[in-house]
């Protein structure tokens, strides 16, 4: 599911499990599950191989071409030493110079036709794997964003980034390989067939020397059965190293400032080696398995030229049979024969780690998304504001409630609060009004919908969440308050800065509304990011605003700017407000304590002290007050001195 916009900065409080799903004629995993581990390739993957076949449907035409020239490339790849065979045989051994000519000039037009087969091949593959990885990429990038939060909570950047990139680029990388082997398994058949049968059949040579020089075949698969159990492993191993490598570098790249704050690059550095050893040895290991194939394929080679020699030979020298021009066909046909094994065996390394790679990738675009619109949603009219909670329950894992028969009623343009102590289920409670998640039992409705019946962009669009992280986008002011709406205009733009005062220090910027951000705005201060974050949830005019502890993070100066401005932008719009500062919420139309996931509490700022509970111990808390009421700890002769409570 798409991130609600104008969000202000990370999730917090989504840490559920989420059911896998199959889709696509592939076993989804479950989300909690999306590891390397167990993920082996094999040179063929019948799955993987359907699934890339479907990306090749808007090419139709090039693909047609494609078979096209590989047919005839490997016509002509066969023909070549039936060309010499004929040269010999039909040619100089009956002494006609006008026969020869006829076979030389079939030779050259057959080459023709080979290396433009060739060429076309060439130029139409790298655009149908480009075709593929651009169609993949697009996919890939689509699907991730319409996964809920908590998936992102639980598996790392690095793991999503290994998947979506490299995994990607060496799928696309081993469609094109994969052509060129289906070319080389239709030479080795044509081969064969030419060998064992039409070679025979005409009478041009003896089908059990066709069979001597083949011989060294079940020898050669056998060899390859062994080779690959352990070269398999080592192949995963390497993938599982580089998906390491890349959640390391995302790690520390994003922490960097406390990495440095708490002088861990050494030790940092020495963790980063020893993945780094993992991978090179990896390689190494892999090298080594791939480096012992290639002599074996080669001895086996030399063997069945061998064969032919000695024992074409002595026929040839014994009885005259076969003929001398079978004898020298023969090797090219070995060759040629030998040739597509070779590029085979070479292969099959990059093919089994492309086909891991497909199933790695088609795990994550086969990943169900926890919120989905249901079949007969609707699109949701425009919102007036009232919100009602109908006995809603909600757990992450079955068995432990997180909210416990939530009934609340919020009124169109009513300011509500939710207070209460970690852990009590406020920022649950407004993650299933903005539909990250599902309730799992009861039901919420807005203006009377209920929300799983509507289709959720159509209602989250109506909505704006400020969340405790601001996050900003690289680009510019503009564009970040734009993010929102990207129809409003700079007036629009302006009056939301404005509105949340953000707009003197805009402009004090050496490019006002069009200064460049560094990444998550990183050369802002938090209260001026968090300014722009508030100024990007309002430009749009939404009917509903969620505050998720949205002043938590910043100075007393600029919460009481926010404090100002939300008096101007809450007004006539329904809010809900968490806070644990609660002398931010001290105005709301209405306060919804929460304790151990259920409502206990309901009234505004004066009823709730006069009741003495909850609230009023919070309050207590967070003023340095006894519970009876009285003097803070933290005056001195009436004059009120800060406590370290007040930024808690």
């Amino acid at each position: 599911m798409r991130a609600g916009h104008g969000m202000g900065g990370g999730f917090g409080g989504m840490m559920g499990g989420m059911r896998g799903l199959q889709a696509g004629g592939m076993n989804s995993p479950n989300l909690d599950n999306l590891t390397d581990e167990g993920v082996e390739g094999s040179a063929y993957d019948n799955r993987v191989v359907m699934r890339l076949l479907t990306y090749l449907k808007p090419h139709k035409r090039d693909v047609l071409f494609s078979i096209t020239a590989i047919l005839i490339y490997t016509i002509g790849n066969v023909s070549v030493p039936l060309f010499m065979l004929l040269g010999i045989e039909w040619a100089i051994n009956q002494g006609e110079v006008w026969r020869l000519h006829v076979v030389g000039a079939a030779f050259v037009g057959v080459a023709l036709v080979y290396c433009g087969a060739m060429y076309v091949q060439y130029i139409l593959m790298p655009k149908l794997g480009q075709s593929i990885l651009f169609d993949l990429r697009t996919q890939m990038f689509n699907h991730l964003q319409d996964l809920s939060p908590s998936f992102f909570h639980r598996t790392p950047v690095g793991r999503i980034m290994s998947r979506s990139q490299s995994d990607v680029l060496q799928l696309t990388e081993t469609f094109e390989l994969m052509v060129q082997s289906i070319a080389d398994i239709l030479s080795l058949v044509g081969i064969l067939l030419v060998m064992l049968v039409i070679l025979p059949v005409l009478g041009l040579a003896d089908w059990r020397l066709s069979l001597i020089c083949l011989s060294v075949i079940p020898v050669l698969f056998f060899v390859l059965g062994y080779w690959q159990r352990f070269a398999r492993r080592s192949f995963m191993r390497i993938r599982r190293a580089i998906a390491m490598i890349n959640g390391e570098y995302n790690q520390n790249i994003t922490g960097i400032r406390v990495v440095e704050s708490l002088n861990r690059q050494d030790q940092n550095l020495e963790h980063f080696k020893e993945l780094n050893y993992e991978h090179l040895d990896a390689n190494m290991q892999a090298s080594r398995y791939s480096g012992g194939l290639q002599p074996i394929v080669e001895i086996l080679i030399g063997i069945a030229f061998g064969v032919v020699v000695v024992y074409g030979g002595s026929a040839v020298l014994g009885s005259g049979q076969p003929e001398w021009g079978v004898l020298v066909a023969f090797p090219m046909f070995i060759q040629r024969f030998f040739e597509p094994i070779r590029h085979l065996t070479m292969q099959y390394t990059q093919l089994q780690r492309g086909m891991a790679a497909g199933v790695r990738i088609f795990e994550v675009i086969d990943l169900v998304p926890e919120v989905q619109d249901a079949p007969d949603a609707i699109d949701m009219p425009p919102i007036q504001g009232e919100i009602k909670f109908e006995d809603v329950s909600f757990h992450y894992v079955p068995g432990i409630d997180v909210l416990k028969n939530i009934n609340l009623h919020i009124s169109p343009g009513e300011n509500v609060a939710l207070v209460g102590s970690t852990g009590a289920g406020k920022s649950t409670l407004v993650t299933l009004i903005h539909r990250f998640a599902d309730v799992t039992q009861g039901r919420i409705t807005v203006d009377g919908h209920d929300i799983k019946h509507v289709k959720r962009r159509s209602m989250v669009n109506q909505m704006s969440m400020v969340l405790q992280e601001p996050y900003l986008f690289s680009g510019t002011i503009n564009e970040n308050i734009r993010y929102l709406n990207e129809d409003a205009s700079q007036e629009d733009v302006v009056a939301s800065a404005k509105a949340v005062g953000a707009h003197d220090f805009i402009m004090a910027l050496d490019g006002g509304y069009d200064s460049i951000l560094a990444e998550r705005g990183g050369n802002l201060s938090v209260g001026q990011r968090q300014l722009i974050s508030f100024a990007r949830a309002v430009v749009a005019n939404p009917r509903i605003i969620i505050l998720d502890e949205a002043t938590a993070n910043i100075d007393t100066y600029t919460e009481l700017l926010i404090q100002q401005a939300l008096k101007r932008v809450l007004q006539g719009r329904t809010s809900i407000v968490i806070a644990h500062r609660l002398s931010t919420i001290r105005n709301a139309d209405k306060i919804v304590v929460l304790d151990h996931g259920e409502v206990v509490e309901v009234g505004n700022h004066q009823e709730l002290l006069d009741n003495n509970g909850v609230y009023a111990r919070l309050y207590a808390i967070n003023y340095g007050l006894s519970h009876n009421g009285e003097q803070p700890s933290g005056q001195k002769d009436g004059v009120e001195v800060p406590t370290p409570a007040d930024n808690n």
